[in-house]
């Protein structure tokens, strides 16, 4: 049963695991890209490494920032309107290789762009409520602790 903390074991500065988690929110470490480099056996070696995600129950698609994807050179699969905090706008949607270490895996599948870094968001992955479908998460605001479990 894979299982990983998304929240916080100790602040910086003062500021307590549950400061932390209100201010930054449940994070995972993620690898992105389109093609891995690894051997076939082998976890992923892609080309992006340690990239902050946020899991928002709130988000009813998986996101990727913009100018992330660009970096990377994700092909654009698809493009629409979206709706979010931001209100209705025109997004691309991107495919993507994602690998999440502490989990031990990877997805392969659309992330919807949106301008995170350009909002000066910490994050440049959202995780939603499909990626959530297939887990257990545990949030405890108390002592900003959030756990994440496949119990299948």
């Amino acid at each position: 049963m894979p299982s990983t903390q998304a929240g916080f074991k100790s602040g910086k500065d003062g500021a307590t695991p549950s400061d932390l988690l209100v201010q930054v929110g449940p994070t995972l470490r993620v690898d992105i890209g389109l093609r891995s480099r690894a051997v076939a056996g082998q976890p992923p070696d892609l080309p992006r490494k340690n990239i902050k995600a946020l899991i928002d129950t709130g988000a009813g698609g998986d996101c990727i920032d913009d100018d992330l994807a660009h970096s990377l050179g994700l092909p654009i699969t698809d493009e629409g309107e979206m709706s979010g905090v931001g209100g209705r706008h025109h997004a691309f949607v991107y495919t993507a290789r994602l690998f999440i270490p502490s989990l031990g895996r990877l997805l392969f599948q659309p992330f919807t762009g949106v301008k995170l870094q350009q909002g000066d968001q910490l994050h440049q992955i959202i995780l939603g409520r499909p990626f959530l479908r297939n887990y257990r998460l545990t949030y405890d605001g108390r002592d900003g602790s959030v756990g994440l479990s496949d119990d299948s």
